[in-house]
């Protein structure tokens, strides 16, 4: 029987297959991920493309190449990207303010806002926070003086992107970018064929959760993509394709410092081999620069990474909250190289203490997954905000009772830290027990009296009467319900900050609105509803919401 002769050209990547094959599925277990793709570049071209686990790991539907995953903050490079052509092309000057473009209604009251630029926007400089929230935009620092990462310059870039072409986002990005690199599963809003490629997301502990369809795009965010599409971008980056060698030197060119991990305050020590470029991280070890950036849309997690000298890169994409455990690993398994961005980003490792007493939980309960992570005076050795962070998983999976006793662990270690008694507060009213959370929200005001938001909450949770205000709510029945809340776009769709108060058998809830349109939601018990006693709705990125109009 004649054997078959293996092409030595071939062999690099059959020892790539191997490696990943044999390496990423029991790595997928031990971390808790359904499902990951993965795309390898060597030699400045696609090497090795593969995808492993499951869409939904309810339904076992398996992952295919084309499954389109949401890219989070990986969108930032390839609007970056877009950006610079515009550059190229005389239509968008780094270093002009971009009010000169487009004024900014929303921070027009800050003077300062007229220094920002797109240099400093594509580098993290402008002074603006990551995202508003419930607040309305503001400017932390003086724009240019330092690294701070933010989404909302993105989108200030974004429609400034969108008044000097006259054309959408994606339309810019898809003539510029998708299109003429072959990136056919790529776009930033919702496309109908998604519905059947895109993969399922999940919480930290598998659960499948609702997916987001943005009908509206985000440059920062909402970019839906697969692992071959972006390793085609990654690529044309690597060949210094569509950009002058100059702008593409300067995109890889350091812009400004960063602390040595992201998660700090500006006291920290700057990194000596990590920094910031235009829309791309940047890093040095031992001579070997590579550019980089992660993504992190709480269900959706992802990381990419390139090494231009070399014209090596990896990129891959997962439908879960653990997907950033694995990035060292993947990136040892692809790069054999040290990895100074993973300790930047600041996300724990699934071999970490704190992450295998997560995982141990839904199996073994709270007290006897933390055993082996007990000192000898019988605290944990898992610092106070890595539990915080694990009882507030748990809370979002819907696992109420082990989150509660997860912070009630936080608590005992912590007793002086207001910050976790404001979380045992939170468990507490999650878990229907007003009392103890206005008690512990009280306590979290008295350790910390510039936490208004506690003192708010235990004052509606103690009040016998609505507050004023020139709207009311009015609920009538589910005499049951132990809490009814109320959220919108009024308050940043917070679910505890205003609540209904019981009387007779009618919940009333009452606030002080603007003239304007609201969409909103009642809260009962955890549970998202429309306001039976409206029937005006809107749809909006695939939520139907109640609206209201205030005149």
């Amino acid at each position: 029987m004649a054997q078959r002769v293996v092409d030595q050209r071939d062999l690099p990547k059959i020892q790539t297959a191997i490696q990943l094959n044999n390496a990423i599925p029991p790595l997928l277990d031990s971390a808790g991920i359904p499902g990951l793709a993965i795309s390898v570049i060597k030699e400045g071209k696609m090497h090795y493309t593969q995808v492993y686990g499951f869409k939904n790991a309810e339904t076992k539907e398996k992952m295919a190449i084309n499954t389109v995953f949401e890219a989070a903050s990986l969108s930032k490079p390839v609007f970056a990207y877009a950006c610079l052509q515009l550059v190229d092309q005389g239509l968008l000057n780094l270093d002009k303010p971009l009010y000169t473009y487009l004024p900014y209604p929303d921070i027009e009251k800050d003077a300062r806002y007229k220094k920002i630029t797109a240099r400093m926007v594509l580098s993290h400089t402008s002074g603006f926070p990551n995202w508003r929230n419930n607040d309305s935009l503001r400017i932390n620092f003086e724009p240019g003086q330092k690294f701070s990462y933010s989404g909302e310059g993105y989108v200030y870039l974004q429609k400034v992107v969108e008044k000097i072409t006259s054309k959408t986002l994606n339309e810019v990005v898809s003539e510029k970018v998708f299109k003429p690199l072959g990136m056919p599963n790529s776009s930033y809003t919702w496309r109908p064929d998604f519905d059947a490629k895109t993969a399922t997301p999940h919480d930290a502990f598998s659960n499948p959760l609702p997916k987001n369809k943005p009908t509206t795009a985000n440059a920062a965010a909402s970019l839906h993509t697969t692992a071959p599409d972006y390793a085609a971008f990654m690529t044309a980056l690597l060949n210094g394709e569509k950009l002058k060698k100059s702008t593409l030197a300067a995109m890889l060119t350091p812009q400004v410092a960063v602390p040595e991990k992201r998660t700090k305050d500006e006291a920290e020590a700057m990194s000596k081999t990590v920094a910031w470029g235009l829309g791309v991280g940047l890093q040095e070890v031992a001579g070997a620069k590579a550019f980089w950036h992660w993504g992190d849309n709480y269900s959706f997690r992802c990381y990419m990474l390139a090494y231009p000298k070399e014209k090596l890169g990896v990129v891959y994409f997962t439908n879960s909250n653990n997907g950033l455990s694995v990035a060292k690993r993947i990136l040892q398994l692809v790069t054999s190289k040290e990895q100074p961005a993973i300790a930047f980003i600041d996300y724990e490792q699934y071999t970490s203490p704190g992450f295998l007493f997560r995982q141990h939980i839904p199996k073994q309960g709270v007290t006897a997954a933390i055993q082996p992570f007990l000192k000898p005076d019988h605290k944990p050795e898992i610092a106070e905000d890595e539990l915080n962070n694990i009882g507030y998983q748990l809370l979002r999976s819907g696992k109420l009772r082990e989150g509660k006793e997860v912070l009630q662990l936080n608590l005992e270690a912590y007793p002086q830290s207001a910050n976790v008694y404001d979380s045992y507060a939170y468990a507490c009213l999650l878990n229907g027990d007003k009392e103890a959370a206005a008690t512990n929200y009280l306590k979290a005001y008295a350790l910390d009296p510039q936490n208004k938001e506690a003192k708010h909450i235990a004052d509606q949770l103690t009040a016998t009467n609505p507050p004023k205000g020139n709207i009311e709510f009015k609920l009538k029945g589910y005499n049951n319900a132990k809490l009814i809340t109320l959220a919108g776009s009024f308050n940043g769709w917070n679910a505890y900050h205003h609540f209904f108060v019981k009387q007779g058998d009618t919940w009333i809830c009452r606030l002080n609105l603007t003239p304007g349109q609201y969409q909103y939601k009642i809260v009962i018990d955890g549970n998202w509803m429309l306001d039976p006693g409206n029937t005006a709705t809107l749809e909006e990125n695939g939520y139907t919401n109640s609206v209201l109009v205030v005149k």
